[in-house]
């Protein structure tokens, strides 16, 4: 036979499920934030080294640069 859950268990565990819903909901945020943050770092490392390529008439690496710069904006959409 089947016990059933009363009223007090049954809002125990909507709590319990709404406390893991939100844990989950705050790691998903936290790592949107730090991918996002790492991918502005990359971004301007890559154009503050496209600035030095121009600087040193660097045609090679600046066409090897901009290209990467090209692929991370295509494929994360900054």
């Amino acid at each position: 036979m089947e016990r059933k859950k009363s009223y007090t268990e049954l809002m125990k565990d909507y709590a319990m499920t709404q406390l893991q819903n939100e844990k989950l909901m705050m790691q998903i945020y936290s790592d949107m934030v730090l991918n996002e943050l790492v991918l502005k770092r990359q971004k301007e490392l890559l154009l503050y080294k496209i600035d030095e390529a121009l600087d040193r008439k660097d045609k090679k690496n600046f066409m090897k640069l901009t290209s990467d710069l090209k692929v991370l904006q295509e494929r994360f959409g900054s």
